[in-house]
């Protein structure tokens, strides 16, 4: 039975995870030839000189920005990027539960031979499946572009290995997040409203808390204060024995609140009443 619920959940969802695949690798490919390309002493001189007030929402200083490694690296937080992540996990994490009671597939699963802590794993080891997909094919991506790229001395393709880690880490606890909340509510419409409420909240706090000293205790409550790719990627390039300790913090971090949300989600589930579906 679980090999059947596996194959249905990757049947159901193949076509949307090779398209995030494709355009991760494409999107890092392009945004790391492109950042080849810029001119670093007037790129830095512009933002120093007239962007003085934004440069506290920057991960690392200008300057290690600016370097063809902190441009790699900045890839990993890109918008486009975050969103394609955004669309598999939270497409897939809210379809988990919600999703399924909305559409009332739920009752026929459940009226079936198969435990719920079944239904829960097997379509999220999909998920999570995907995500170690999407990160692997950003990271090829990321390759291809230092291929091609323009760079004097462009980094070993290795070095943008903690950026790609942490992102991983970032799609993890977002499909653990999103899951519970799907665990929470009664439809697909509530989760995801909920989900974007959460990261517009989260990302309000951490851009308050750069941009001005006073509030800088609210970057330690926004989870996107543990989803630093370039300061990793650059600070174990520098100084590893001293940045170590920060990688593996964050990371465990995400890694630990994502699985900390699909197991309050799985036993949630088993524990509520399926209500009929709308």
């Amino acid at each position: 039975m679980n090999l059947v619920l596996l194959g249905r959940s990757l049947r159901d969802s193949w076509l949307l995870l090779v398209s995030c695949s494709v355009m991760a690798l494409g999107f890092t490919w392009l945004r790391v030839w492109v950042a080849s390309h810029i001119k670093v002493d007037a790129f830095v001189k512009f933002f120093s000189e007239g962007l003085q007030i934004f440069q506290g929402l920057l991960p690392v200083p200008i300057e290690d920005l600016a370097s063809p490694l902190g441009r790699v690296a900045f890839s990993f937080e890109e918008l486009g990027l975050l969103m394609l992540l955004g669309l598999w996990t939270v497409t897939r994490a809210t379809d988990c539960l919600a999703g399924r009671i909305g559409a009332g597939t739920m009752e026929m699963l459940l009226a079936q031979p198969v435990r719920r802590l079944t239904l829960v794993s097997t379509h999220t080891a999909v998920t999570l499946a995907g995500v170690l997909a999407i990160g692997a094919a950003s990271w090829l991506g990321v390759k291809l572009g230092l291929q091609f790229s323009k760079f004097e001395d462009a980094p070993p393709w290795i070095k943008l290995a903690p950026a790609a880690i942490n992102f991983v880490c970032l799609g993890v606890f977002i499909t653990g997040a999103a899951t519970l909340i799907s665990a929470l509510v009664r439809t697909r419409a509530q989760a995801v409203g909920m989900v974007i409420g959460f990261y517009v909240v989260e990302l309000m706090l951490m851009i308050i808390g750069r941009l001005n000293d006073r509030f800088q205790w609210m970057n330690r409550l926004t989870i996107l204060s543990v989803y630093e790719p370039t300061l990793l990627t650059i600070g174990l390039n520098r100084d590893p024995s001293a940045v170590w300790p920060l990688f593996w913090q964050y990371n465990a971090t995400l890694l630990g609140l994502g699985l900390a949300g699909l197991a309050a989600s799985a036993a949630i589930f088993c524990r509520r009443d399926v209500p009929a579906p709308l």
